[in-house]
Parts: structure tokens; sequence; C-alpha cells
């Protein structure tokens, strides 16, 4: 196992910081190993468009603060577009499933969805709530501005899904996609 690439893979698909401790018992390393693989990562994306923040024993890969405008001007742009097919179909399993973890968002969906989460939670369509089972993790639910974009006043009103499932065969991967 290359530990530096490891170590990378995780940092680029967590939603939030992950500590030294965390990624030491998920690779099986020590913390000394994770600290020098850490300090590599940082040497290498010195003068890169992402690099390693670290606060404390916790770290996360972010955009260089250094192309901060062009970064925000270029996400303005895509909160002004259309919602595309992945951003539809994750607000689709948060609809009906609410409230429903990344991690069950991307079991049905099948790739990573933090971007996608993003930028509905950037378009006001969905909330991040903490989860009471487990501190560790976050809800997502839909906002009353989803509820406004399609005249509804509560999930509910939502079109049945079995009615809905019935007249269209689901795609793989969406026949466990049964309201909560």
């Amino acid at each position: 196992m290359n530990l530096k690439s490891t170590i990378q893979s995780i940092l680029f698909v967590a939603a939030a910081p992950v500590s030294l401790n965390k990624l030491a018992k998920a690779l099986g390393a020590k913390k000394e190993e994770i600290k020098k693989a850490l300090e590599e990562l940082r040497a290498e994306h010195q003068n890169s468009g992402i690099i390693l923040l670290e606060h404390g024993e916790d770290y996360l890969l972010s955009t260089n603060p250094e192309n901060a405008k062009v970064v925000k001007e270029f996400l303005n742009a895509e909160l002004r577009e259309k919602l595309t097919d992945a951003s539809l179909e994750t607000l689709a399993i948060i609809a009906y499933k609410q409230p429903v973890t990344r991690t069950e968002i991307e079991a049905v969906r099948g790739v990573n969805s933090q971007y996608t989460l993003r930028l509905l939670a950037m378009r006001g369509l969905i909330e991040k709530i903490p989860d009471p089972g487990d501190a560790r993790q976050n809800l997502y639910r839909t906002t009353h501005e989803f509820l406004q974009h399609l005249g509804l006043s509560s999930p509910r009103d939502l079109p049945d899904f079995e009615e809905l499932t019935s007249a269209v065969k689901p795609p793989e991967g969406f026949d466990n996609l049964k309201p909560a």
C-alpha cells in the first residue's frame, strides 16, 4: 500500500478534516509514518491548486487561497446553471429518503457525492444536520427553499414513490431507493 497516496485519497473524499488518530487507525500505521506522508504531501502540493491544511492534528485538502477569486467566480457561475443529472439524482435520493447520510447517498449512486452535495447546499436546496445517532457524521435533508421551488408545503406532498416507480423500471442500483 502506498501510504501517501492512500492518505491523499482519504483526504480528497472526506467532507470534513480528518484527525491524525483516525488516519492512523484506518490505515493501520503509526502516527509518525502518517506525519511523514503528510509532510511529503504538503511539499508536493506547495505550488499546486490543492493544498494540505493542518489545524492541530486535523488535516484537510483544500483549494489554494491564491486561486480563491477564480474558484469563487467559477462556483457562482455553476450555481446559475441548470441542475445536472447528478444533482437531480442526488436531490431525488435525499427528497425520498431524508434524512439520509452521505454514505447512503453514495451507496445508491455508486460514486462520490461530496461535490454535488456541496453545490445543492450552496443553492439552498438541501441542508446538513448533525446525526443524533452518530456524532461523527451528518444527515442531509431538503430545505424550505426546495419545497418552494416545487410548490410543495411538505416532503409528504412529493409524488408517491411507489406510483412513480411502478410505471418505470428503476435504473440499476435504484431498486433499493424506497422512501424512508
